[in-house]
């Protein structure tokens, strides 16, 4: 009787320890879902932590400033993209894009030292050189247009617009026939380019070349120029 009783005795206390081990077990995995929850609970109401800031993105941000009309923030996101810039590669953009930001609120000057920055950083862009040229011509420093104009003549060959440009600027020297021959150089580039069409035009008027002027005129008034029928109307209708 009493090896019966010994076996009852030792069944009784493994099944004790089973019960035990699994409370036990029950207890742990418990206690570890609410750490769970409670740690899930607390980094949810964190704020969510802002994207790292580059030079890239900051520009491609103020890219979208610029085409929305938002030029002086698209400024601002530049400034603060050119002092974080790491890669010089980069560089010659970001002052590209805030120099054309810049003529967008007519600070010419601020946006000839940035031309100038890009330059220097990539002088072999002659779209760089052709833009600093647009803002010296904006504030009437004509020779320093006339220099970028006639570097980017050199480094790209016939450009429409840029003969235009420096036909004016003769003009303004009162260079009229050389002036005459920039415009006619630009037609010759560009035969449906309206500008050069009406300022020749408007030069033959002033030497009395009348049917030469009207022809012009009327030419520039069919390719579109906003001011040639005017001209021509007074001028040329009826006469």
């Amino acid at each position: 009787m009493r090896p019966l009783k010994s076996i009852g005795f030792f069944l009784l206390l493994i099944g004790h320890s089973i019960l035990v081990a699994q409370d036990s077990t029950s207890t742990t995995t418990s206690d570890t879902s609410t750490i769970k929850q409670s740690h899930n609970k607390y980094f949810a109401q964190l704020p969510a932590p802002e994207p790292e800031k580059n030079a890239e993105t900051l520009m491609k941000e103020a890219i979208v400033h610029f085409d929305g009309g938002r030029y002086q923030k698209s400024i601002e996101i530049l400034d603060e993209a050119i002092d974080i810039n790491e890669f010089p590669q980069l560089m010659p953009i970001l002052h590209f894009y805030r120099a054309v930001s810049n003529v967008k609120v007519k600070q010419y000057e601020a946006a000839i030292k940035d031309y100038t920055k890009a330059i220097e950083f990539n002088p072999k862009k002659s779209k760089y050189i052709y833009h600093r040229g647009l803002a010296h011509f904006q504030l009437s420093q004509y020779e320093l247009a006339k220099k970028d104009f006639q570097t980017t003549l050199v480094m790209d060959g016939g450009n429409a617009d840029i003969y235009v440009k420096l036909a004016f600027l003769k003009q303004q020297e009162n260079d009229l026939k050389g002036a005459i021959e920039g415009y006619t150089k630009a037609i010759e580039f560009n035969p449906k380019f309206a500008a050069p069409y009406y300022y020749r035009g408007l030069i033959y008027l002033q030497v009395l070349l009348h049917d030469k002027a009207c022809f012009d005129l009327q030419k520039a008034a069919d390719l579109g120029h906003p001011l040639a029928l005017r001209q021509y109307d007074k001028y040329c209708a009826g006469k």
